[in-house]
């Protein structure tokens, strides 16, 4: 018996890299699973290949920044679970490119994926949470959104990570009173498909200093076990050993 068993987790991007760790390790730790994706047969098969008790998964593919889908989805799951304990707000895309070279339709389709999916995924739990009394947004965000991406590194990804970091601070003070706890977690180069669009590939050299996902899934159970006394406001996780 666990801290997690029965608890219901909501982790968004879990066909792959971190919203993978995450379904693994928290199904592991008994908790029961909602999975989002916006792609059905690689999410269905992350499912198979992690050995996820198919009653314990509740499973949606449609787009993040999508209200009326992911309203859906939130209402089935808590029709079939009941509640909704934890929110992980991981689903992303990035694309390299400055102001010159980005276009609108990845401007648009990142901030719409990385700042809008955030916002449509916490304001359809939310008033679940506060129903409830009690829960945890979590949302992934990155060094990115703190300082400015290199040039060419990602204009559209940084500033939907700036986002990310306002709308982390807003949600956390609104949602106080009601109970819910919401936290950042800041990522500095993680080994996942997004270094397929770093401005220069890194080496396996640098790939092995880089963080993992297990890395970061660490962290984030760290943050969802934490004293209910406390609230980690964010934590940076920093690929220190990076050259």
């Amino acid at each position: 018996m666990t801290e997690f068993q029965d608890k219901v987790a909501l982790v968004t991007g879990a066909d792959r890299g971190i919203g993978r760790a995450l379904a693994r390790r928290l199904g592991a730790q008994g908790c029961r699973l909602v999975l989002h994706s916006n792609h059905a047969e690689r999410l269905h098969k992350a499912v198979a290949d992690e050995g996820l008790p198919p009653e314990r998964v509740v499973t949606a593919s449609h787009d993040v920044a999508d209200p009326a889908a992911v309203e859906a989805s939130v209402a089935a799951a808590t029709e079939r679970f009941g509640r909704i304990d934890y929110l992980l707000n991981v689903a992303g895309v990035a694309y390299p490119g400055g102001i010159l070279s980005t276009t609108r339709e990845v401007w648009d389709r990142t901030l719409a994926t990385n700042l809008t999916g955030y916002f449509a995924m916490a304001a359809a739990v939310l008033p679940h949470m506060k129903q409830a009394g009690g829960g945890h947004i979590v949302n992934m965000s990155s060094i990115w959104g703190r300082r400015a991406a290199p040039p060419g590194g990602g204009l559209a990804y940084s500033v939907s990570k700036w986002g990310v970091e306002g709308l982390t601070r807003g949600l956390a003070e609104e949602a106080r009173p009601w109970g819910v706890r919401v936290t950042g977690i800041v990522l500095d180069k993680v080994d996942t498909d997004f270094t397929e669009n770093m401005p220069v590939a890194p080496t396996e050299e640098q790939r092995a200093r880089m963080l993992g996902v297990e890395d970061v899934a660490d962290a984030t159970l760290a943050v969802l076990t934490s004293s209910p006394r406390a609230h980690v406001s964010v934590i940076e996780l920093d690929a220190w050993m990076w050259q």
